[in-house]
């Protein structure tokens, strides 16, 4: 038993050495950029971070760094087209890959990487555009071919499915701060409509047309850091629309008539912890950061393939530290930003 153990002793001990001689099994990927903006010398108020790919681009833990040194790497898992995005409890990214065709999980803390779309009797995930979780780490992913918002468990498991004939291309999501009111952005029926927890229909929201209040092909939905507004983004009127919870129209930011503004193709939303707006614009190439009512406060990004550079940016999530993920859809990435302004 002690010639055993002191062999086990021994190569665990020659690994953790490797672990540190071979920067390949740790997968540390220094990237030393340094991108702010605005650009110097004015105060930073977002900072470049880093850029995912796939799990190549992740930093190993330590076990899982052991794991891959007697048992060999997992084959590598790469973005395909990201669009929505969602930071969910630790480290884990949850990314609705289109391409794909199924949600790909990346622990940013393990560098473990995960895969799933399966509905069990019901196929397969078809167009999952949209995903988010719940206090309880539920999935809720958004098809827009299925028509169909779809739950998974928190082991990747099909649960059910909400708006069942009733959603036609559910796209954005997003939760109530008690998680009582399900928000849906659809499409395709220009409205935004409303479940409980149980999945039955509440309410909806707006429908289609060009006064304050109604929408042409809305995308999607973020709260407001006081959780009292819905910012509702409106892509082809080209501007973000904001409602209570009731859906009362509160006011408008970008044209409220066909035709571009500040945004050419806005795509997704979300806030910041001190209750910014920010919009992704897929022409643009960009995105643009807007206060609380509206005012244009920043700008970042450019059309390309480098740090801060995007190719029709989709998604975006922001994290309870400031910590921003944007979907790069067509370079295949997502890109890591931090927002340090006040």
């Amino acid at each position: 038993m002690t010639g055993r153990y002191t062999k086990f002793v021994v190569i665990i001990g020659l690994a953790l050495i490797s672990l540190t001689i071979l920067p390949g099994c740790a997968g540390t990927r220094p990237q030393n950029i340094d991108i702010t903006w605005p650009p110097p010398p004015e105060e930073p108020k977002i900072v470049y971070v880093d850029m995912i790919y796939g799990s190549a681009s992740l930093s190993r833990g330590l076990l899982t760094s052991i794991k891959d040194f007697f048992f060999g790497k997992p084959d590598e898992t790469r973005i395909g087209k990201p669009y929505g995005v969602m930071q969910g409890r630790g480290k884990r990214l949850y990314i609705a890959d289109t391409a794909r065709k199924g949600i790909l999980v990346i622990d940013r803390g393990s560098g473990r990487t995960s895969f799933f779309n399966s509905l069990g009797p019901y196929g397969s995930l078809s167009e999952p555009v949209y995903v988010i979780t719940d206090s309880a780490e539920n999935i809720y992913v958004a098809d827009t071919k299925l028509g169909k918002v779809v739950v998974f468990d928190k082991d990747y498991r099909f649960v059910r499915f909400i708006g069942e004939g009733q959603l036609r291309g559910p796209v954005g999501l997003t939760f109530d701060r008690q998680e009582n009111r399900l928000y849906v952005v659809d499409a395709q029926l220009h409205q935004v409509m409303v479940f409980d927890r149980e999945g039955q229909l509440m309410t909806t929201i707006g429908r289609r047309g060009d006064e304050k209040g109604e929408f042409h092909f809305p995308l999607t939905v973020a709260l407001s850091r006081s959780g009292d507004t819905l910012y509702i983004v409106d892509s082809f009127h080209f501007a973000v629309q904001a409602f209570d919870l009731d859906g009362n129209y509160l006011f408008s930011f970008g044209p409220t008539k066909v035709g571009i503004g500040t945004m050419a193709r806005p795509r997704d939303i979300a806030v910041d912890s001190d209750g910014h707006v920010y919009v992704t614009d897929a022409v643009r190439n960009n995105v643009q950061i807007y206060d609380s009512l509206g005012n244009l406060l920043l700008r970042f990004g450019t059309a390309g393939t480098g740090a801060g550079q995007f190719r029709l940016p989709a998604g975006i999530c922001i994290d309870s530290e400031d910590t921003i993920y944007i979907s790069d859809s067509v370079n295949g990435r997502i890109q890591v930003f931090k927002y340090v302004g006040t």
